[in-house]
């Protein structure tokens, strides 16, 4: 009777531990809370998936891998610089895509604050350059 409680006891705290690490194994990270994975999204560190209202749902205008909202590098050299702007102010207050980095549909006062805050950096991060 002893060995039998000790087999279901030791039967269930494993099962229990299985449980656990199961739990804990498919763990997957989304840094920016926009309900893409960091290893699938185009721009892991500014929301921009399905968890974001009105947002960019994860739209690549230019198809460089980078999503929009975190990519103001038009010219695609890597870099965001003046080169840039002067895309962003040719196409402002038309319907470019690949320059509207809210998704709002027209490049706006709006790409422009978003711009100025990619100014100097590298597009993304996003699932490319992780």
């Amino acid at each position: 009777m002893r060995l039998s409680l000790l087999a279901i006891a030791s039967t269930a705290m494993l099962a229990l531990g299985m449980i656990v690490l199961s739990a804990n194994a498919g763990s997957i990270d989304d840094t920016d809370s926009d309900l893409i994975p960091d290893v699938f999204d185009n721009c892991s560190a500014v929301a921009n998936g399905p968890g974001t209202a009105g947002q960019c749902n994860q739209v690549d205008a230019d198809g460089d891998g980078f999503g929009n909202t975190c990519d103001g590098d038009f010219n695609n050299d890597n870099v965001v610089t003046g080169a840039d702007f002067s895309i962003l102010l040719a196409v402002f207050g038309t319907t470019d895509p690949v320059s509207d980095l809210n998704c709002d549909g027209v490049v706006t006062g709006g790409d422009f604050s978003a711009f100025l805050s990619l100014f100097g950096g590298a597009p993304g991060p996003g699932a490319t350059a992780i």
